[in-house]
């Protein structure tokens, strides 16, 4: 079993320990918190062992699992992995590409794993979804949801628009040629949507709207491909898919649904993690997305005029 310390005491961590539970690849050393008392009151909750130092953990353990805020990525993972320590963060390795590819670059000295974890593409109806998307033509990407909790210049850019860029880039598997964004105040004092639309080398163009409030609709996914249009529910994963008929007319496909509960995506991208530790895999293409949706992330702020972000 691989010696796994954990860095952060919060829900995450709570859910990821809830997966870990009964599980055959990792062995649970303990836990480290930048809060020595929440990390107490964690760890008594949780039966787990209170490491007082980063360094302590790091010297116990083979690979890390660091959930903390995204800010603190780097500086954590920096860490282990000049100790020759495996990391797993979430989300993504850094807000900051120079961070994010400097993490991947002492990854590749030490020989070391770093995986960042994405559950949405992980999901089986996702993998479905990629498999017959083709040659898209046009999708459109809607996610409305209060999730961003940090108030930031940039915080509902890395905070929900950036999951679905990486998951759009993903889907499509094009270079992005151009981005184009637009960003306003709708129900708060501080940006809450943002309209990016991306065109890509292979000439499809997505449109995607991000709004920091509910908008009593479920977030989605539509891609249209020559007479067909696949509509994938960002919140059920339920999949649908239309085709138009000889008559003319558009019929829908069903789709087995595998009822893939979110701690049971969890469990899997534990289980790669583990699996690629021991069978010594590198990241490669996972990185050059990642680092490609940093870079759409950032011309998408570069765009937005700051005078219209977050003024006192």
């Amino acid at each position: 079993m691989i010696k796994l310390g954990i860095v952060g005491a919060n829900d995450t961590s709570r859910k990821h320990l809830e997966c870990l539970k009964g599980g055959e690849d990792f062995e649970i050393i303990g836990l480290f918190d930048h809060d020595p008392l929440q990390a107490a009151r964690f760890c008594e909750q949780h039966g787990l062992k209170q490491f007082l130092q980063y360094d302590a953990l790091l010297q116990a353990s083979e690979a890390i699992n660091i959930q903390t805020p995204v800010g603190m990525h780097y500086r954590y993972a920096s860490q282990a992995i000049m100790q020759s320590v495996h990391v797993m963060v979430s989300g993504l390795l850094s807000e900051d590409i120079r961070e994010a590819r400097h993490i991947n670059e002492l990854a590749v000295e030490a020989q070391v794993n770093v995986k960042v974890l994405h559950h949405d593409k992980l999901h089986p109806e996702v993998k479905t979804l990629k498999r017959i998307t083709r040659k898209p033509v046009y999708i459109e990407c809607n996610r409305f949801q209060n999730k961003v909790l940090s108030i930031s210049n940039d915080s509902i850019i890395f905070g929900a628009l950036l999951n679905d860029i990486e998951l759009l880039c993903h889907l499509v598997g094009s270079p992005v040629r151009k981005v184009n964004t637009n960003a306003t105040r709708i129900y708060n004092d501080f940006v809450d949507f943002v309209n990016v639309r991306i065109d890509f080398e292979n000439g499809c163009v997505a449109n995607m709207n991000c709004g920091n409030f509910e908008n009593g609709q479920n977030s989605f996914i539509r891609i249209f491909q020559r007479n067909e249009c696949i509509r994938l529910d960002l919140d059920t994963f339920k999949l649908i898919k239309l085709i138009r008929t000889e008559s003319g007319d558009f019929a829908e496909v069903p789709f087995h649904q595998n009822r893939t509960k979110p701690e049971d995506v969890v469990k899997m991208e534990l289980q790669q993690f583990a699996q690629s530790i021991k069978n010594r895999q590198k990241t490669s293409l996972d990185t050059y997305q990642t680092f490609e949706s940093l870079r759409i992330a950032h011309q998408v702020i570069e765009r937005i005029h700051p005078s219209t972000l977050f003024n006192a």
